[in-house]
């Protein structure tokens, strides 16, 4: 029977689940809010200018240096600046702002439980990763975490979720990278694992579906039942 809300694709069957990896914005964490506003700050600061929203999610999901360095108009100078001020606003509404979607722990639980091994695998900076998993103590299931500054290469290359699986011990037949963007999606797809679409947390779910995830979840307890389901094939 296949799991509730969760849609299957081609390569249903491949095998039983050893180890979970997640992004962490849009799928462990709401923080759209947060990341927004203090990207908003930001360029208010630095540039004097106030932003639209389509600005403001252009290349959402990239590393923030990046995202800094598209905005048109942007000089080479402004991008250190713009990145400090970002970086302070962020952590100053952090514990205000940020959240754990409902499920997510009732989800990592459940894992942990059925003996996955967990990673999150993110584009964040090492600084405002390490905010989120002391608030929310996330390392009580997260045992390996890899940020944009631990591989030469961010996602979409598939270099982070190498990076994951040889320090958990796994392989990528192994594991299933959980996420909300297009790049998570195209990591996992040139690293050989399957990908799931976050869908409770994703703001491109269009997108994210013709990105062509392996499977889709609804819910965070979607993608435990998943795996029960992986591991009965």
């Amino acid at each position: 029977m296949a799991a509730r809300g969760v849609r299957g694709s081609r390569r249903d069957g491949d095998g039983a689940v050893r180890c979970v990896l997640f992004d962490l914005d849009g799928t462990l964490l709401d923080s759209y809010r947060l990341i927004s506003e203090a990207f908003r700050h930001a360029c208010q600061e630095v540039l004097g200018r106030d932003l639209t929203e389509e600005e403001i999610t252009a290349d959402w999901g990239a590393p923030l240096r990046r995202r800094f360095e598209r905005l048109p108009g942007v000089r080479p100078e402004q991008v250190r600046p713009l990145m400090d001020a970002y970086l302070t606003a962020y952590e100053a509404a952090h514990d205000r702002l940020a959240r754990l979607f409902p499920g997510v722990p009732e989800m990592l639980d459940a894992l942990r439980a059925r003996g996955c091994r967990m990673a999150i695998v993110t584009s964040k900076r090492r600084r405002t990763t390490d905010l989120a998993v002391r608030a929310f103590g996330l390392d009580r299931w997260i045992d390996v975490v890899v940020t944009e500054q631990d591989t030469p290469r961010p996602k979409p290359a598939p270099d982070p979720i190498w990076h994951a699986l040889h320090a958990l011990g796994a392989t990528p037949a192994d594991a299933l990278l959980v996420g909300d963007g297009v790049f998570d999606i195209e990591a996992a797809r040139r690293a050989g694992v399957r990908a799931v679409a976050a869908l409770w947390g994703s703001r491109e779910a269009g997108r994210l579906r013709a990105a062509g995830p392996d499977y889709e979840a609804a819910h965070p307890a979607d993608v435990v039942a998943l795996v029960d389901d992986l591991r009965r094939k």
